[in-house]
């Protein structure tokens, strides 16, 4: 009997939010997926993480600079890692069957990944997405362009990913081992994460504009993202910086898509 996936929690670590990794041309950094627990509204469920984050942490790394990501898998899934949008050399697509092998729980895979193009990727895995990928394994990379003029100037940046999550009774619903038990490898959930949590906030001051870097990491949602009395400009998406901006009373995103809007708030 194959059965479900295990919703264990004993002597699990808490996973942390995410943080920010500033990585160098020529940098080496241990990558590592495990199984940790995490409080969604009243539950304390079993997850998945990067590093121990959810989402995991955000690569900020130069436009043209290649990295080493040494990844080890801790999970109780074969996984590897899909970098979302990036053009790299095919055997570091994490396709497995197509570029690589999959990853088995104890094993590790070494990437090498060049950034040609400014904007932001997300990394996640390509092997049922359906389970890992809703569990909390997914993450940002943030490419700085070469041109310092590139983007408009603003007060910050902001990373957000968009998900949700099928709970059950307190817990999250039952996954089967064999395959995934809903088409297009996800299910709708009933609880709505931003980066993570149900409850997530973000402080802006009068008149500070604010770029966010919005993905979609739900397996079958799409949003309808707006925030009432703010100004919204959609300045990228995927393909990087759009030619003409848009002012836009919100974005819609479809799972894996992205967006970027830079976001004036009201002086009152």
């Amino acid at each position: 009997m194959v059965g479900t996936f295990s919703t264990d929690i004993t002597g699990l670590l808490e996973a942390k939010a995410s943080e920010t990794v500033d990585l160098k041309n020529g940098d080496t950094y241990d990558f590592t997926a495990s199984i940790v627990k995490k409080t969604i509204g009243n539950s304390v469920v079993k997850m998945l993480a990067y590093n121990g984050m959810i989402p995991g942490p955000l690569i900020k790394i130069e436009q043209g600079a290649e990295v080493t990501l040494n990844f080890t898998n801790n999970t109780d899934i074969d996984t590897t890692i899909h970098s979302h949008g990036v053009r790299l050399e095919n055997k570091f697509d994490g396709v497995p069957g197509m570029t690589q092998k999959e990853v088995k729980p104890g094993e590790s895979f070494t990437y090498k990944i060049k950034f040609p193009d400014e904007g932001m990727y997300w990394y996640h895995p390509h092997i049922r997405e359906d389970y890992a990928q809703e569990l909390g394994l997914y993450g940002n990379y943030l490419v700085v362009p070469n041109d310092p003029n590139y983007w408009s100037p603003v007060n910050r940046e902001v990373a957000l990913f968009v998900d949700d999550i099928l709970m059950d009774d307190g817990k999250i619903a039952m996954f089967s081992k064999a395959s995934a038990d809903r088409t297009l490898m996800g299910r709708f959930g009933n609880t709505l994460l931003v980066n993570g949590e149900t409850n997530y906030s973000l402080q802006a001051k009068a008149g500070e504009v604010i770029r966010f870097y919005i993905t979609n990491s739900a397996n079958t949602r799409t949003f309808n993202i707006s925030i009432p009395g703010a100004k919204m400009k959609l300045v990228g998406a995927d393909g990087g910086k759009y030619e003409r901006e848009i002012w836009s009373d919100g974005v819609i995103l479809s799972p894996s898509e992205r967006a970027i809007v830079e976001v004036l708030f009201a002086n009152t």
